[in-house]
């Protein structure tokens, strides 16, 4: 009994050490990081109604922090654009969560597997589906998205042509420039717009259409000019996230954020109903 004893003791020990250890090796002489994200993509990360960031990716990063007894700090500085710019000049350390493009492998580190994937697709109003089953076939209407969101090399190389795509700066604004009927149809991520239309009633109204513009990773990368650039943060970064994806973590992240969203939803269903 004392040697079962004595062996969990050492074993405890040795896990608090190698802990302390990693923390010291990511970076010993600064123990916060910052980070921003897309102010407007639910359920991944958003702003909520205290203006604080929330959702899968910023819990996931929590997790992770509290792994290596690091504090983060978490900023949102209003809009997709600026959070990106933040990121870029190493004023924040880590943006949430975009997609890996050849423009921003330039500017942040991308050397953390994605946490999860998504799926960008196009929204149409029901009664309003064309034929899509390559690029070139959204040309032919005029289309809505938000200011500063990528949607892969080849469509934002093809964008930068054409200029087809109104942009504006919330997934909700798109879809009602979708209801005036200014735009044909709109381009977002599948988990974010549908998140928009339950809260905007509208989930009836639209459809999806079946070819997805890409489908990829949503990232956590670092800034090149952040101090936890570093090899060994990027590599427990990495790890971390291989980690809580395995073992069911970021599944379950999932689950709990969409029941969030669909309780926000219910409360300011219920304010506007009582207004009325």
């Amino acid at each position: 009994m004392k040697l079962l004893i004595l062996i969990f003791a050492f074993s405890f020990i040795s896990a608090a050490y190698s802990q302390t250890e990693l923390a010291n090796t990511i970076l010993p002489n600064n123990r916060t990081i910052t980070v921003t994200g897309h102010p407007d993509y639910p359920p991944v990360v958003w702003a909520g109604r205290d203006g604080k960031l929330e959702g899968i990716a910023v819990e996931l990063l929590e997790l992770i922090a509290k792994d290596a007894n690091i504090k983060v700090v978490f900023s949102n500085v209003d809009t997709w654009g600026r959070a990106q710019e933040e990121v870029k000049a190493g004023r924040i350390d880590i943006l949430l969560p975009p997609y890996k493009t050849e423009e921003r492998i330039a500017l942040y580190n991308y050397a953390a597997d994605a946490f999860m994937m998504d799926e960008t697709v196009v929204f149409v109003r029901k009664g309003q589906q064309f034929k899509f089953e390559e690029l070139k076939d959204l040309l032919k209407y005029p289309g809505v998205a938000i200011i500063n969101d990528s949607f892969g090399t080849k469509f934002d190389d093809m964008e930068k042509v054409n200029k087809n795509l109104t942009r504006l700066p919330t997934t909700e604004q798109c879809f009602r420039f979708l209801e005036k009927k200014r735009a044909r149809y709109m381009i977002a991520g599948i988990n974010s717009g549908k998140a928009a239309l339950t809260k905007l009633m509208l989930e009836d109204k639209y459809i999806i259409l079946p070819k997805r513009i890409i489908v990829t990773g949503l990232y956590a990368p670092v800034s090149l000019k952040s101090p936890w650039n570093t090899p060994e943060f990027n590599s427990f970064l990495k790890k971390k996230f291989q980690e809580y994806e395995s073992n069911g973590t970021v599944k379950s992240l999932e689950k709990k954020y969409w029941n969030i969203l669909k309780q926000e939803n219910r409360s300011l269903t219920k304010e506007v109903t009582q207004r009325h």
